[in-house]
């Protein structure tokens, strides 16, 4: 696959087609993504053609490998200062591109673009930038980030969480597009094929089992709990799942304890996993313009310290999520809007 003519692809696609869409139009276009996706897979699919690809050649490579980096995805011009809260995301045309090429990416994947109730109020695009003021989030914000699947506790795709089957399955995909990266804060990836080269057969084991408490990410927390009524947490739960599409990984490194701490032989696999990311991490410098494709199953990902600057021109990323949701249940959707996922 030639990334560089699939990027241009992409890119003079979404800026003929978002240029054909007024205010009110592209509002109804980017609320409803699974919609939007039917009406564009057509012409998205002849123009990936044209450039000697087609969309079940992308979905195969995409679910196979760990990340995939797409340079100059969508045009990245006329930026106002970086928001300094999680949402709204600004209405412009580089931001249009961005949210654009997520969706038509991730449905040319068979993946629909999706969010989570529990996290961010359900928004379906939340900026990742440096907060303003005091407090933990703020410093979160601003600090490195070791790895971890997003929405770990939530269950691997085909299965269903053992209390709460409305639970939707956590994303396939983490997509990140660029808009301001200036200091050149790397994204890091560590590809779960090179992590399993590193383990043990024992360690391999042992993660396969339920060895493993996960409790959920802090951006989950309150939204979780206040869904369920109670704390989201994974009292023995397998690391590591082996399905249909080879072996898949769930992880936080800040929210991973082994269930029996006194279990010499768990302690030193969860010990030799985190040794084994550590080794294994890949740097990606993302440039504006850049979409980042993560398999939230195949690779943990991160990010180096970010800093304290806010607003301005500080680090601007936008966040979406990719699901093939074939399978997911209409309980396991929200009512209100489908993109949506419970809890």
């Amino acid at each position: 696959m030639t990334l560089s003519l699939l990027a241009d692809c992409v890119c003079r696609y979404v800026a003929q087609r978002i240029a054909l869409l007024g205010p009110k139009e592209w509002v109804e276009w980017v609320s409803a993504p699974a919609e939007a996706w039917l009406e564009e897979a057509a012409g998205f699919q002849r123009a990936l053609e044209e450039c000697g690809l087609t969309a079940a050649e992308l979905s195969t490579y995409v679910r196979n490998s760990p990340y995939l980096l797409l340079p100059g995805a969508f045009q990245c011009a006329g930026l106002p200062a970086t928001p300094q809260d999680w949402t709204p995301i600004p209405d412009i045309p580089a931001t249009r591109g961005a949210l654009a090429a997520v969706v038509l990416v991730a449905g040319a994947c068979g993946m629909e673009t999706v969010s989570y109730g529990a996290e961010n109020e359900g928004a379906l695009f939340v900026n990742l930038v440096t907060l303003p003021g005091p407090g933990a989030i703020s410093e979160k914000s601003q600090a490195a980030m070791k790895g971890h699947t997003d929405a770990a506790t939530f269950p691997f795709r085909g299965t269903r969480d053992p209390e709460f089957p409305r639970i939707a399955p956590a994303p396939d995909v983490v997509f990140l597009a660029a808009l301001r990266n200036g200091e050149a804060v790397p994204t890091s990836v560590m590809p779960l094929p090179n992590i399993l080269d590193r383990l043990s057969p024992e360690d391999a084991r042992i993660l396969r089992g339920p060895n493993i408490v996960l409790s959920a990410q802090r951006t989950f927390v309150k939204g979780t709990e206040r869904a369920l009524g109670e704390k989201h947490v994974l009292d023995g739960a397998p690391v590591l799942h082996d399905g249909p599409e080879g072996t898949w990984v769930r992880y936080t490194h800040s929210q991973s304890l082994p269930f029996d701490e006194n279990d010499a032989v768990a302690v030193a696999a969860k010990s030799n996993f985190e040794a084994a990311c550590l080794a294994v991490t890949e740097h990606v410098v993302l440039k504006p313009g850049d979409l980042l494709l993560l398999n939230n199953r195949k690779a943990l990902h991160g990010r180096s310290k970010v800093g304290p600057a806010v607003g301005g021109e500080s680090r601007w990323l936008i966040r979406s999520y990719g699901l093939d949701c074939s399978e997911v249940a209409e309980e396991q959707r929200h009512s209100g809007n489908r993109h949506t996922l419970y809890p």
